[in-house]
């Protein structure tokens, strides 16, 4: 009898322990003007579902009812130029943080029909999300954590660098490397690939090389979300849930704010 109470009460435990993660986690709520099409829009629910996943709520003593994204199509530079640009709007100051309470994600008409057609939107999407909800664009706001310096080529986020120590075997890192070549759009707001060309030389436990994350600042198949990337959130005020098994991240590509293409190499702009 006091067996089948304990298990009725540890079942019990379990279940408002993962209804109160699920309350916890963040509120992402899209915004179209009617250019995208609903088929185009489910790819977006697609990149949202999983940053809601992943990204279970804030620190203590913050409090961000939702995340108004403002999500279209704009005519910007031809097919293969830069395919996308993202990033918050509005941002809310508690806790010490900036966190994003807005964002716009724009991405070029000339492109979206070959990122469907490779199997490519959805992850371009998911990358871009990221810069709304504050990587690469709220590492060094006035009065927030200072979390990088501009032409460092340095993250020094607590959380980012301990996860980086273990994930890629950098037991004396004191930062992530983060990219400088590209450009603007590119510099200063990606974990460093070699501007691209070549693999990195930072393997994770799974084998898989930095030059396949997804927020780096090139293309490259196929894609993973790292134990580092999902940290540096917590350095930006963000709470983290378990990482899902390694096979349900893998990403086919990696999309960037101003995106560019592995195939060409081009610089986006």
């Amino acid at each position: 009898m006091r067996i089948s109470r304990l298990r009725q009460f540890l079942a019990a435990l379990v279940a408002s322990t993962c209804a109160l993660g699920a309350q916890a986690s963040i509120n992402i709520t899209l915004q179209f003007d009617g250019s995208l099409s609903p088929a185009e829009q489910a790819y977006f629910t697609t990149a949202e579902t999983y940053w809601e996943s992943v990204l279970t709520g804030y620190q203590p003593g913050i409090s961000v009812a939702s995340i108004v994204i403002d999500a279209r199509k704009v005519a910007n530079d031809g097919p293969d130029g830069v395919l996308a640009s993202a990033g918050p709007v509005g941002a809310t100051f508690q806790g010490g943080f900036w966190l994003t309470t807005s964002g716009v994600m724009h991405f070029d008409t000339a492109d979206i029909g070959s990122m469907i057609a490779g199997g490519s939107f959805s992850t371009v999407i998911q990358h871009e999300m990221a810069h709304v909800l504050g990587f690469g664009t709220l590492w060094n706001v006035a009065s927030g954590p200072q979390l990088y310096t501009n032409g460092s080529g340095q993250f020094t986020g607590a959380n980012a660098v301990a996860a980086f120590r273990t994930e890629f075997n950098q037991p004396g890192a004191s930062f992530v490397p983060v990219e400088l070549g590209g450009g603007v759009g590119t510099a200063d707001a990606h974990w460093n690939e070699n501007s691209g060309t070549s693999p990195v030389g930072l393997v994770d436990g799974q084998g898989r090389d930095m030059q396949f994350e997804l927020m780096t600042g090139w293309i490259n198949t196929p894609a993973f979300v790292s134990q580092t990337t999902l940290a540096s959130f917590v350095d930006i005020g963000y709470s983290i849930t378990a990482v899902p098994e390694p096979a349900a991240l893998l990403l086919f590509v990696a999309g960037l704010p101003l995106l560019r293409r592995a195939a060409s190499r081009r610089a986006a702009h």
